[in-house]
Parts: structure tokens; sequence; C-alpha cells
């Protein structure tokens, strides 16, 4: 009876052999792409910090006691309008002298033009002397220029009363209140310290290499640590050609297309900027990389010279990865089909059947 159950059981294993044979040749769906030869682009990591493009220290221009404060620190100014009222009483007395000398040197140059047209109109009858013609011309001139000299006093009296007030120069947030009323405050003392909030810069420093790479940014990028949610695309402003002489960098500043009010002076944020260069790179889509533990790198190409189409396993080294694709240093030719799904499970030399990208 044992010879017969071999007998039954070797004839039972042969078709399924086969069977699996069978199976081991069908040809596996993938989806490809080809290897594109293109410009080559390096992104570039930096990190720095949001500053303000018009921030200032106010001071009042000549020295006196604070009246009153018309802000706290956090409030939004107007350009132009009134923050700090220095004592001007004085100031407010002389400016009301000069007013005074205005109105009587306005009304002594009066009377001197109505003397001297007066003595026209006699001297056509020569009822008056040329010289008495001549004093009384002089005498409007004369006149005029005290009435030019009253209105210059009386300009600078009113400037300097202009001068007892801080007025913002601009939109922004009062970052400080540095005074209070009551205080003696010199010109040229802080009293308040404004930050225009709405127009920011993104200082960076860069490493000198970037120096003529960054003209020909491709694209930036910039995350805010505050705001990790948002990614914010952004302008470069300006590269300011002064080196770090120890750090070998210098200074980049961006400018956000779209900003936000919640992104504030101080505020760090990182930039990835893509930069174009003048090198051409091999580039494959990131999801026909197959990485191991030890850290070897493989990927298929399809060899359609024969049929049905069979996928070849090549090893490759990736110089780097950008976005969704890989620039290939070595182990690949340009213009040969990679396999960028199905690619798990195939092995050397596995047939394979080529589908779109929703097969």
């Amino acid at each position: 009876m044992l010879p017969d159950m071999n007998l039954r059981t070797l004839l039972i294993s042969i078709p399924l052999l086969a069977a699996t044979g069978l199976h081991a040749q069908e040809q596996a769906p993938v989806v490809i792409a080809e290897a594109s030869v293109e410009p080559a682009v390096e992104e570039v990591s930096l990190t720095g910090s949001f500053t303000a493009r018009q921030a200032a220290d106010l001071s009042p221009r000549l020295a006196g006691l604070v009246e009153s404060i018309h802000f706290e620190a956090g409030d939004p100014v107007e350009a132009g309008q009134l923050l700090v009222q220095l004592d001007d009483r004085l100031a407010e007395l002389v400016l009301a002298q000069a007013e005074a000398d205005v109105a009587r040197a306005r009304a002594a140059y009066d009377e001197a033009v109505r003397l001297r047209d007066e003595g026209l109109r006699l001297a056509e009858d020569r009822f008056l002397p040329d010289t008495e013609i001549r004093a009384r011309a002089s005498g409007a001139e004369v006149a005029r220029a005290e009435l030019a000299v009253a209105e210059a006093a009386r300009d600078t009296a009113a400037e300097r009363v202009a001068f007892h007030r801080v007025v913002a120069p601009f939109d922004g947030v009062i970052a400080r209140r540095l005074t209070d009323a009551g205080e003696w405050v010199q010109n040229g003392t802080a009293v308040a310290e404004l930050v225009a909030i709405d127009d920011l810069w993104l200082e960076l420093q860069a490493p000198q290499r970037l120096w003529p790479e960054l003209p020909r940014a491709a694209a930036i990028e910039v995350r805010v640590d505050a705001i990790p949610n948002r990614r914010f695309a952004a302008d470069l402003a300006a590269r300011v050609p002064v080196s770090d002489p120890n750090a070998r960098t210098f200074l980049v500043r961006l400018v956000l297309v779209d900003g936000d009010p919640d992104i504030t002076p101080g505020m760090s944020a990182q930039a990835r900027i893509r930069l174009e260069t003048d090198a051409d790179a091999l580039l494959v889509p990131r999801d026909a990389l197959i990485r191991y533990p030890d850290g070897t790198t493989t990927l298929f190409v399809v060899d359609r010279a024969v049929s049905p189409p069979v996928a070849r396993q090549r090893e490759v080294t990736v110089g780097r990865v950008d976005g969704d694709r890989a620039v290939i240093a070595s182990g690949l030719e340009p213009g040969l089909p990679v396999v960028t799904r199905g690619n798990e499970l195939l092995v050397d030399g596995q047939p394979v059947r080529i589908v779109d990208g929703g097969g």
C-alpha cells in the first residue's frame, strides 16, 4: 500500500508545481515614468526672523515737561496722530507776541505803501520834490522788509509750538511707552517706540556661495514657526552686500507675497529657496526608489525589447530628493522607463504589464 500512496501523492503534486511555475510568470501591473534630464534645482533652507522695515524711537525736538500722553503700549496709531504733548504755554505766549508784531508791521507797511502811492500821484503835478518821493518809496521798502522779518519770527514761534508735540511719523503700533505725564524730557530722549507691523522683512543670513545664485531663485517658500500649518510665498527683496568676515555670510531680505496680520516683528521663520543652476540633472519620480536598511537604493526599469516586457532592477546613487522627484547621480541612463507603482513586490526579470496611472 505504501508505494501506491507515494505514487498518488506524486501525481497530485506535479500539476500543483506546474501551476506554481505559471503563477511566477504572471505579468505584474506597473505604472512607469521616463527618467528625464532637466535643469538642476537646488533647495536651500535658511532660518531667520521678521523685522519691521520701519521702526523708530520717537523723541521730542526740544526739552520740556510732559503734559499729556495719548497712547498706550500696543495701540495702533496713524501717521500724524498726536502721541505726546509737552507744556507749551510759554511757546504759545511767544507766538501770540509774534503774531501781534506781524499785525503791527503789516499796518506800518500798508501806511508806507499809501504814502508812497500818494506821493506818486502828487508828483505828476509837481506838488512834491523828487527827494520826498524817493523817501516815501524807500520807506515802503523798509516797511515791507520789517513785515517779512515779523512774519519769519511768527513762523519760527509757531514751529517751536509744534516742537512741543510728538506725532507718529508713520502708521504702526506702539511697541513701548517710555515716559509719563509730569516727567521732564530732553530733546533726543525716546518717549515711545513705534513699529510698522504691516511692512515686514524676513531677514536671513545666507552662506557666501549663494550670492550669485539667489537672483535666479525659482521659488521661495516660508514657514512661520508661530503659524506652522501655513506656507507663504516670498520674493527676494534685497541682498545686502556686507559680508560677515567671521561667518562668511551675508544678509538676505525677503518679503511675503501675501502677509498675515498674525505675523509680527521678532517671529522666527524658515525659508526654503529653490535655486536654478546651470547644470542638468537626471530626475525620476521619488516613488520609483526602493531603499534598503543597509543604505542601498534601487529601482526597476522596464525592458520593452522583449515580449512581454520584464522588470530589471538597478542599483542607483541618489544625489538628493527635490520634492516629489529625486536626482540620480549614477546607475541610470536618461530616457529609460522606471517603475513608479507596483514596484514593491517586483523581482528582477519578472514580466510586467504596463498600465496607466489609474491602473
